[in-house]
């Protein structure tokens, strides 16, 4: 783009605010302008929720956009994956992370784990300092594609409106630009899951009740019937979070990231498994809980007619079964980025954007589908499937064959490995 955009990114959650982040970065190193506007529905641009997963291809972004050094003092690099068996606790597998440099020898970029806030609020920091514009209660609710003689436009639920040379919708899973995009509302539904979280100072878990589980050495993963329990360290070593996958029942009215979850609830479904778990539960003063909702693949995530895309969630929400949510959302934006430095003589906006879509699709298609498979892995009842996995694992040291997709070298280098600012650079070269 020659002259300067105005681009509005509806929604302040990790992929808008990434989106602001990868522009404005990309706007420096190539000179194209921008003017962004973020707009949030909420009254403050704030961030909930628990740890989450910044894998070397996340990392390889934020320290493109200069983020590195505050993601390595925020977060936390686990040594290990340990896998264990969800009755005891007893050891199925461990393999490395971190530990003798893996993450980085392979990828070149560490694995941390962060606390949600912590990586929201350093994406918003630096999406300020460099220039964005943000307004808070600002709840999008029509949007109004290009003609020959205006650009594209939102409208507050205020009246306030905003035109744009680019509308860029990152306003979660149940965006009111699906609509927009494919004539038809395509509500996202539940799966019969949902997760729990909740933190605890670390000196909890250095109880000597828990020293064959290595929980300060990296992640802990309970594989049981129909649940998992993740539990690392996060915030710099200072506190443990757990997060527990389990059956939702039929008490979840609402979707929400901030509805208290029950301890009752917990105990009773975790009674009967490893009695360190328990434990560790029982430690966890304030859980909270969402539903796990899906929808299927959207075929397109541009407008038909106007300057209008999804990312993130709004086109691609992911479970949490392969820690690719949050990065996805950022791929999105640095793809996006780069493939808007293309506008010019030879390549208009409209094949731009189509370009990115064509590019972004099958990647985040290909992650949504290694989490359900991490799902099916991670929940196998007691039984034949069950007992094969856990003599896959057992070998798994000995052998290049693994079901373990998050110690399969071929698997990580298509997950981890990938760079997608270079994927989205070779789509206009030559």
């Amino acid at each position: 783009m020659a002259k300067r955009a105005d681009v509005v990114i509806v929604g302040a959650g990790i992929g808008g605010l990434a989106a602001a982040v990868a522009l404005l970065t990309e706007s420096q190193l190539s000179q194209t302008p921008y003017n962004i506007t973020v707009l949030e529905s909420a009254s403050e641009i704030c961030e909930i929720g628990a740890g989450i997963q910044v894998t070397p291809n996340f990392t390889r972004l934020l320290d493109q956009w200069g983020l590195a050094d505050e993601i390595a003092r925020t977060g936390w690099k686990p040594g290990q994956v340990k896998q264990v068996r969800w009755q005891n606790g007893a050891e199925l597998t461990k393999f490395p992370l971190n530990r003798d440099d893996r993450m980085k020898n392979q990828f070149g970029y560490y694995y941390f784990h962060i606390h949600r806030a912590d990586l929201h609020g350093a994406l918003m920091r630096r999406a300020e300092q460099l220039g964005t514009k943000m307004y808070t209660k600002s709840n999008v609710v029509k949007y109004i594609p290009r003609t020959e003689n205006s650009k594209d436009t939102v409208e507050t639920v205020d009246g306030r409106k905003f035109e744009a040379d680019l509308v860029i919708a990152a306003d979660g899973a149940k965006s009111m630009f699906i609509k927009e995009v494919l004539g038809t509302d395509t509500p996202a539904e539940p799966t019969g899951d949902c997760a729990y979280r909740g933190m605890m100072r670390r000196e909890c878990v250095q109880d000597p009740a828990f020293e064959g589980l290595e929980l300060e050495n990296g992640s802990v993963v309970w594989l049981g019937h129909g649940a998992h329990i993740v539990g690392y360290l996060i915030r710099g070593g200072e506190f443990y979070n757990l997060v527990v996958l389990m059956p939702e029942g039929d008490d979840i009215q609402e979707e929400s990231w901030t509805l208290k979850g029950e301890p009752k609830k917990l105990k009773d479904f975790f009674e009967t498994w490893d009695p360190r778990l328990r434990k560790l539960l029982e430690m966890v003063d304030t859980t909270y809980m969402w539903s796990l909702r899906d929808r299927p693949a959207l075929e397109k995530w541009v407008h038909p007619t106007g300057n209008l895309v999804l990312i993130g969630d709004a086109a691609h929400p992911m479970l949490p079964y392969v820690g690719q949510g949050a990065a996805s959302a950022a791929e999105d934006a640095a793809a996006l980025a780069e493939c808007l430095n293309a506008v010019g003589e030879r390549h208009s906006l409209r094949d731009v954007l189509d370009a990115f879509q064509k590019l972004r699709i099958p990647r985040a298609f290909s992650m949504r589908e290694a989490g359900r498979r991490n799902r099916q892995y991670f929940h196998f009842p007691d039984g034949q499937e069950q007992r094969e996995r856990d003599q896959a694992l057992a070998k798994e040291s000995e052998t290049s064959s693994t079901p373990n997709q998050l110690n399969d070298d071929k698997v990580l280098q298509g997950m981890y490995g990938y760079d997608v600012i270079k994927e989205a650079k070779a789509l206009f070269e030559g």
